[in-house]
């Protein structure tokens, strides 16, 4: 992959022909990479969880801005060791609050897995797998659309009417297409129910916002799905977009610029702790003692700590202890950024290592707002045989509301 001028600042040949126009993104990775050779510190190595278990220089934060700089300038050939390193990286920007000079590298990664997509260096295998499911699903999980309403044969008549409908339900490809996580789309629809809520889903004509595409660095595909989506979203005329997916909340809050001035987009703790303010004598007692987890994209990528610690401390009986590493000092879950895809064993390892945490808290139960990190976690305790239980903060909610207030079990 290194050239032989690697460090004298002359360009590959072979190389040079590849660099081509650079959008925004990939010119502010590029003074990222820029200035992280300036700085050379190497303080993100510190808290980075791929780093923590590979243990190459070149996985780090840091690393991969001198490969992305080196590429930039034509020094190097991208190639498959250039891929291996792009795509080891959770997103998870932990290393973000390390970082001395406050740069922006989980953004510089996306960008870096863009150039190499945009000059047609193939992908890992697993991930290639990801996009042609999206590209012919619209999901990455190789279903059908008819399978995105199977789990709500309950909720068949909350299919939104345009114009009259207030809020929409927006459940995302993972929530609605993973078998085993389907119970919290459905305690968050029988809450919204008891409380009330209008609110309707697109069922089978929700398509996927587009997170994993654009987190593999495909661009143009993300902005396919986003275009088709906003469409759709915007065809709704809803008020309100509730969503317990932190993914899709970040994607559609974050990455489609416009549509957060002409909707209220909530992720469903946000929703939850509002409208529990008005329904808390409806909560029945939960005698247990709970972590929470915080979630990257809930977190770190949208800043909201303290509406799921809001709502776990308004259910009776139920303590909150929170683990050695919480807010923005989480620890990933190990399920972001495609390395669950490409690299399982690692991203089982990192599970493990958050679980390790929670477990040491004495807690019943870890609980979280992001179905990557319920897989993730769930994962990790079913390799260690651990004790703990996994749960969606949905589900814990409505074990409450179905004691108290609730009419279905």
């Amino acid at each position: 992959m290194l050239a032989a001028s690697w460090g004298s600042g002359i360009m590959n040949p072979a190389c040079s022909a590849r660099l081509g126009n650079m959008d925004s993104e990939l010119d502010a990775a590029i003074k990222t990479s820029e200035m992280c050779s300036l700085c050379r510190c190497g303080c993100c190595k510190d808290e980075c969880p791929m780093y923590a278990e590979m243990l190459e220089e070149s996985i780090s934060p840091k690393g991969r801005n001198v490969l992305f700089r080196a590429l930039s300038q034509g020094l190097v050939c991208p190639d498959s060791r250039a891929v291996r390193i792009a795509y080891s990286c959770l997103l998870c920007k932990r290393d973000e609050i390390s970082c001395s000079a406050g740069l922006k590298n989980a953004q510089a990664t996306e960008a870096f897995r863009q150039y190499l997509v945009d000059h047609g260096i193939p992908m890992l295998p697993g991930h290639d797998v990801l996009v042609k499911s999206l590209e012919n699903y619209r999901n990455p999980w190789q279903e059908s659309k008819a399978a995105r309403k199977r789990w709500a044969k309950e909720f068949q008549d909350r299919r939104v009417v345009p114009g009259k409908t207030k809020t929409l339900f927006y459940v995302g490809c993972t929530y609605a297409l993973d078998r085993s996580l389907q119970e919290s789309p459905r305690a968050l629809a029988r809450a919204m129910e008891l409380f009330g809520e209008d609110f309707g889903m697109l069922l089978e004509q929700e398509t996927c916002c587009g997170s994993t595409a654009k987190r593999m660095g495909h661009k143009r595909l993300f902005e396919k799905l986003r275009e088709e989506n906003e469409k759709s979203l915007r065809e709704a005329r809803v008020k309100t977009i509730v969503t317990a997916c932190s993914g899709c909340f970040k994607t559609l809050k974050q990455d489609y610029p416009e549509l957060d001035k002409e909707v209220q987009i909530l992720h469903s703790t946000e929703y939850l702790a509002s409208r529990i303010k008005d329904h808390r004598q409806e909560l029945a007692p939960v005698k247990m003692k709970v972590t929470y987890h915080d979630p990257c994209h809930l977190g770190r990528y949208m800043k909201i700590y303290e509406a799921p610690r809001e709502i776990l401390r308004s259910i009776p009986g139920l303590k909150l202890v929170e683990m050695s590493s919480s807010r923005e000092l989480s620890r990933c879950c190990g399920g972001g950024g495609g390395v669950k895809t490409a690299y399982p064993e690692i991203s089982l390892a990192i599970a493990k290592t958050r679980l390790k945490e929670a477990e040491a808290t004495g807690a019943d139960a870890l609980i979280t707002a992001c179905p990557f990190c319920v897989q993730s976690l769930r994962a990790a305790a079913e390799a260690t045989g651990s004790k703990m239980e996994v749960l969606s903060l949905e589900v814990l909610v409505w074990r409450s509301l179905s004691q108290g207030g609730g009419q279905r079990n």
